[in-house]
């Protein structure tokens, strides 16, 4: 009779065992898809300006696509949820099929606003022509616009549009 016990006893030692083995390897696979961003694909981008500059609440100001050469600078704004703290974002910005600029950040909210500016190191004035702004989110592409820097209509007919790959 003691034999059959301690039979019964291994049995229930091995389930208890081989659960906890389970639960071990469930809170790995759910720790491991987090961390690489799998389960994590709630980020989203809720609204995008591409403007001349911010008012004093940092507030897009006469947000529009179509940039005087009498610029300066121009800014990409934009409101975001779903993030992680730590979260890299990365803004890249093309003239033509030419990266001029790229600038990488860390997110310090889950949640907000962010500005980032294209202007010369020199303060000149902006170069004419067909831009393309990028957002990358962990590696992933989640934004892209096209703008354009022009003296006159001209300055955007066909002939001098660049075509995107």
């Amino acid at each position: 009779m003691m034999f059959v016990w301690r039979g019964r006893r291994k049995i229930h030692e091995s389930l208890i065992f081989a659960g906890l083995l389970v639960l071990a390897l469930v809170v790995l696979v759910s720790w491991s898809f987090r961390k690489s961003g799998f389960a994590s694909g709630s980020f989203k981008i809720r609204e995008v300006r591409i403007c001349e500059e911010l008012d004093e609440n940092l507030k897009p100001v006469s947000a529009d696509r179509n940039i005087s050469s009498a610029s300066q600078q121009v800014c990409l704004w934009f409101d975001y949820s779903g993030a992680r703290r730590g979260d890299a974002i990365e803004i890249s910005w093309y003239l033509g099929s030419d990266m001029i600029q790229r600038e990488t950040v860390r997110l310090s909210a889950p949640e907000g606003v962010r500005a980032f500016y294209l202007l010369r190191d020199d303060g000149s004035l902006l170069e004419p022509g067909f831009y393309l702004v990028t957002i990358i989110y962990n590696g992933k592409d989640v934004y892209e616009d096209n703008f354009t820097v022009a003296v006159s209509s001209g300055d955007l007919s066909p002939d001098n549009a660049v075509i995107w790959d």
